[in-house]
């Protein structure tokens, strides 16, 4: 399969909050940040249609992605629908607050995966995720869900986890569950500054929380997805995780950005990262530089060969990754986390391949 996933910022750095855990903010605030242009989308289709993909998946990110507007979408998937003859699929991670009716038709329209933002009810949520302004987004955050539900587009939860947030996952957890909001992904906040830090001893008691949250209703059945229990349950179900973090090698995706550079990683976006053009020759095909990044993420610590969960963990992202990207800072947490529900994610992997599993 000559499948291709590109991760397409089209706004670049651009965006209306000031959230104060913004890894790409210091990454893109030397550049000049500016929507993508037509003659960028333009270079990019082509480029797509000369790699002749089987499949495609396009995911818009930023900054903020909606800030280049409906009409930019508009245009972007009548080019691709013209250009390119294989089944795409397309997804959007957004703060929310730019959408309205016109673009949730938009998104029900064309089959668009919607990620919004949103740590927990407005006491999290407040901590970290504020507008240019330093005010509250969180009533918006959910009048722009409610306009998402009304036009049936299908959207998860993306939170991010810090030693104060990960605190409070109990609330969060109720709270989303009270909201109707099902499909749940939280993602370890790393390199840590102006108060915001996640350590080991944290997460790992966030990832035994999380877990006996999700099992207990579970067992009920009332199926929570969680990404990374759900990546966990599939690996003991003999499937690959579709989670690149969970992979335990890089190289899934390309980064475009808004002026037409290629990186390996969204977390990645720096200068000495740059892979190149799509105004090059042949961007999508694997450089050396690339191959680098991608067999440094393939490094193993030695007290990873002989792990008894080697295959659950795969030494987890390589951002994450200490000890020449051999050891994972979260190491211990994970080995923990293990010990802890290892039974019981088998028992749930289990049940899901019965008849009376769940649902």
């Amino acid at each position: 399969m000559n499948t291709l996933t590109l991760l397409v910022k089209p706004a670049a750095g651009l965006c209306n909050m000031n959230c104060r855990y913004c890894f790409y903010r210091s990454a893109s605030e030397t550049r000049k940040n500016r929507i993508m242009t037509e003659e960028t989308v333009d270079a990019l289709i082509q480029k797509i249609k000369e790699y002749r993909p089987s499949a495609l998946s396009v995911v818009f990110q930023g900054g903020e992605p909606t800030l280049a507007g409906l009409d930019y979408y508009k245009s972007f998937v009548n080019k691709i629908k013209e250009n390119i003859k294989a089944p795409v699929n397309y997804a959007l991670q957004t703060n929310g607050l730019l959408i309205d009716d016109d673009f949730a038709q938009f998104f029900k329209e064309n089959g668009f995966l919607v990620g919004i933002s949103l740590d927990g009810n407005r006491k999290t949520n407040d901590r970290y995720r504020l507008d240019k302004s330093g005010e509250s987004v969180f009533q918006k955050v959910q009048t722009r869900i409610d306009i998402l539900k009304k036009h049936g587009v299908d959207f998860n939860i993306l939170s991010v986890i810090d030693d104060k947030n990960g605190e409070d996952i109990e609330e969060t957890y109720a709270f989303f569950k009270e909201r109707g909001y099902n499909f749940l992904q939280f993602i370890p906040f790393v390199d840590g500054e102006d108060g915001v830090s996640l350590t080991p001893e944290k997460y790992g008691e966030f990832l035994k929380k999380i877990f006996d949250l999700w099992y207990a209703d579970f067992i009920n059945g009332d199926y929570i997805s969680i990404r990374h229990i759900d990546n966990y349950i599939g690996i003991l179900l003999g499937n690959p995780p579709e989670n690149c973090a969970m992979c335990g090698v890089c190289g899934s995706y390309f980064v475009v950005e808004a002026n037409g550079d290629i990186f390996p990683c969204d977390f990645y976006c720096k200068d000495e990262y740059r892979l190149g053009s799509i105004y090059g020759e042949k961007p999508f095909e694997v450089s050396e530089k690339q191959k680098e990044f991608i067999e440094q993420s393939m490094l193993i610590h030695e007290k990873c060969r002989d792990c008894k969960y080697r295959v659950l963990c795969r030494g987890g992202c390589k951002r994450d990754r200490t000890d020449g990207y051999t050891k994972n800072r979260y190491c211990e947490a994970y080995r923990d986390f293990f010990d802890y529900a290892a039974d019981r994610m088998i028992n749930a992997a289990k049940l899901l391949t019965e008849e009376n599993a769940p649902t």
